[in-house]
């Protein structure tokens, strides 16, 4: 009966079978922990290549330890720097735009540039991610500011300006002349009687973005101050000199002409003789032609200079430098009279009495008739 309870003895087969299956086990077991090795190194460069990558961006001043970006940088960001600010200041407001790794960089740069204390305020566009050298050097370029540039043409009215002034800013040409309307606002003398023409110095000007226009015509009317000052205009004679500068823009072609043009108008005031300037009448009836019709020539205002003596109630245009200068210092000569005699060149000539201003006149007729034979001359 024992030997229903006996088991058989195992062969050697069946142990090198086991052995076998141990072994692959343990080979299997090698082979997922050289898998899951080599993925977990897979992962840590990808780790420390990502970590490098954004250490390497920085660098330290000087072993200091103060974070800095290398290189130009990358992307556009806008900064604007106010009046007076100081490095540090402008440090701040380039970090909180990411322009500098630190604040602390900015101003290691500003305090080692020579010329950064010239840095204008203003708005700029800059890279982002730059060195804090590289941030000086690009706030002292010109070539990254913001600016808004207007440019203002001689011998225009109001109307014109104020279209290009609305250009510039969000307002319309109504509302700009709505601010106008704020004499004291825009800083008008009180000479100009509250009358804004000729007021508005041609000249081209960059403002940041965002002027309003207020500021516009306020720095044009102080330009104008300025430059009656320099030219030694008592702020009692600004509105006759700009008055008088007015007509010698509208009426002459090349500066050469400008003080005799200035000296026939003083001549004729001193003897209280009609101006008789086209240019004038074509103030209050605009029209097609330099020339006043005969319908134009009849219009009843104190602006036409053909029914009233003295000078016009004010400027009828913007009058540029040069023309303020005529006006200044006139031409000594007895001119009464002057008149193109060639629109192309702008040839003028000069009389001092009518006999010969009929000759140039004829000339002048003469010229129309073979160039510009639709031309309306007004009759003399």
């Amino acid at each position: 009966m024992t030997d229903l309870f006996e088991t058989e003895a195992p062969s050697t087969t069946t142990l090198d079978m086991r052995r076998m299956q141990r072994q692959k086990r343990r080979a299997a077991r090698r082979r997922w922990t050289l898998v899951a090795v080599a993925a977990a190194i897979v992962i840590l460069a990808i780790g420390v290549s990502v970590g490098w990558n954004f250490l390497k961006g920085f660098q330290t001043e000087g072993g200091t330890g103060v974070a800095d970006y290398e290189g130009t940088g990358q992307g556009v960001v806008q900064v604007v720097i106010d009046p007076g600010m100081s490095g540090a200041a402008m440090a701040d407001v380039l970090y909180e735009a990411g322009v500098v790794a630190s604040s602390e960089a900015f101003v290691e740069a500003y305090n080692a540039s020579p010329d950064a204390t010239q840095i204008s305020a203003g708005y700029y566009l800059v890279q982002r991610e730059m060195q804090a050298q590289y941030a000086v050097d690009a706030l002292l370029d010109p070539s990254n500011r913001v600016e808004l540039t207007i440019s203002i043409p001689e011998g225009k009215t109001l109307d014109t300006y104020y279209e290009k002034i609305a250009n510039v800013t969000d307002a319309t040409p109504e509302e700009v002349a709505e601010v106008a309307a704020d004499t004291d606002a825009i800083g008008l003398p009180a000479e100009a009687d509250g009358n804004l023409e000729g007021w508005l110095f041609p000249a081209t000007y960059s403002f940041d973005p965002g002027v309003e226009p207020v500021e516009v015509l306020s720095t044009m009317v102080s330009q104008t101050i300025k430059v009656l000052d320099n030219n030694g205009v008592a702020p009692e004679n600004y509105e006759d000199i700009l008055t008088v500068a007015s007509i010698v823009e509208r009426e002459a072609l090349l500066d050469e002409d400008r003080p005799l043009i200035a000296s026939v108008i003083y001549n004729r005031l001193d003897i209280d003789m009609l101006l008789q300037m086209d240019s004038t009448v074509k103030y209050v009836v605009p029209g097609e032609g330099a020339f006043a019709t005969q319908e134009e020539l009849a219009v009843d205002s104190p602006y036409n200079t053909y029914v009233y003596t003295g000078l016009p109630p004010g400027p009828i245009a913007a009058p540029g430098e040069a023309s303020i200068q005529a006006a200044v210092s006139p031409a000594d000569t007895n001119y009464l009279y002057f008149v193109t005699v060639n629109l192309e060149t702008g040839e003028t000539k000069y009389a001092e009495d009518y006999t010969e201003h009929q000759k140039n006149a004829a000339e002048l007729k003469a010229w129309i008739a073979d160039n510009q034979p639709d031309t309306e001359l007004p009759e003399e």
